[in-house]
């Protein structure tokens, strides 16, 4: 099947090679008639609660919260919406920053994106905190221990792929008391997520063919109970009384403000769309793109990979040519690819790692066609860059 026909951005761009599916997916028909359906027939607040739309638009909200329950197998009341997996990560490090914990470790990884690790560094800088960092999986799991009061890594990076036997790690940090972050942003799309295996996880929509501007929060009850809003305004006030103030005893209460109500409808049909097409396809259709990808490159004499055969994240870089150059190069051709090291800077610290990659990401949409005209385009290069003449 031709996915593509799915996606307006293939019709409006018919020659585009997109091969950056890390950074945002595309949004299918489906995804961008759920926006403007809100904008055009129901487009008031929930706060206008005692109207038929806005009656209507609390009982929607509530549905996209169960849907994403389902997704994570956790339940709706642990679902808060949020802006993306930046504000999700920083919400629920600075509201366990608040908790009572005993001084200790954060265990981190040098592949982390850097929104799961610089809120960190802000949020405890002033605490008697020791901010730990892992490379493999062995070597995370051999560095929890008694100190260890916070774990927080990638299911998968948006770099090199890790994988992680999660139930382990689950049982070795529990063992220690420790409480377990992930950021899902890349595994939402590719990969099982289950909250059983985790404290809290992060996600955007834009990564599983949603709109950009909303993203999920999931905690567990045990730990949401414990924990006090980290942004304050309107939505999550019971009382008010001089310069103390009650919040209400719901989900409201972390959710202050006007939410992204066409963007969270928009994420319901874009889980919608991904769950029809099957998490089985996707695995098996994006395997055998990457592979093939990987099997490509290889060939010419010029390229070195730095990344597995078959992971669905390639990095590679054209030797001895500055990895943007190569990038630009690509971009004038309408081939979409990434250049430098993907807002996650500390994995570069890493013995073998280089400072600048450029990476390709499949999607189920690609195809064999598009490596092809990527894999012919980079054959050709030359220097690279006589697209500047």
């Amino acid at each position: 099947m031709n996915w593509k026909t799915k996606f307006p951005m293939f019709k409006n761009n018919p020659d585009m090679v997109y091969l950056d599916n890390s950074a945002l997916t595309f949004k299918p028909y489906e995804v961008i008639k759920a926006g403007n359906d809100f904008y055009s027939k129901y487009s008031v607040s929930t706060r206008t609660s005692d109207t038929i739309l806005g009656i209507r638009n609390i009982q929607e909200i509530e549905k996209v919260r169960e849907v994403c329950g389902e997704l994570l197998h956790a339940s709706k009341d642990e679902i808060l919406f949020t802006s993306g997996t930046t504000e999700s990560l920083n919400l629920i490090i600075n509201m366990i920053s608040k908790l009572p914990l005993n001084k200790g470790e954060i265990l981190i990884s040098y592949y982390n994106h850097n929104s799961n690790i610089i809120p960190f560094i802000e949020a405890f800088k002033d605490k008697e905190f020791k901010i730990v960092y892992s490379d493999d999986e062995e070597d995370l799991i051999s560095k929890i221990n008694e100190k260890t009061r916070i774990i927080s890594i990638s299911q998968l990076n948006n770099n090199f792929i890790l994988h992680h036997d999660l139930k382990s790690l689950y049982k070795k940090a529990k063992e220690v008391g420790a409480i377990l972050i992930n950021d899902a942003a890349q595994a939402i799309a590719h990969e099982e997520v289950n909250l059983k295996y985790w404290d809290a996880i992060a996600f955007s929509a834009n990564k599983i063919y949603g709109p950009t501007g909303v993203g999920v929060l999931a905690i567990k009850k045990e730990l949401m109970q414990k924990l006090s809003p980290a942004k304050f305004g309107g939505g999550q006030v019971n009382e008010i009384n001089g310069c103390e103030w009650l919040s209400k005893d719901s989900i409201a209460r972390f959710e202050p403000g006007t939410l992204n109500f066409a963007g969270i409808f928009q994420l319901k049909a874009a889980i919608e769309f991904w769950q029809n097409v099957g998490l089985d396809y996707i695995q098996k259709k994006e395997k055998e793109l990457s592979i093939y990808l990987h099997d490509e490159l290889s060939k010419l004499k010029n390229i070195t990979i730095d990344s597995k055969r078959g992971d669905t994240i390639v990095l590679f870089n054209v030797n001895n040519v500055f990895s943007q150059d190569v990038v630009s190069y690509l971009g004038h051709k309408n081939i979409y690819v990434r250049s430098g090291v993907f807002c996650a800077h500390m994995f570069t610290k890493v013995k073998g790692r280089k400072p600048s990659y450029i990476r390709a990401t499949v999607s189920f949409y690609n195809s064999k066609s598009d490596i092809d005209k990527l894999v012919d385009a980079i054959k050709k290069g030359g220097d690279f860059l006589d697209f500047l003449l």
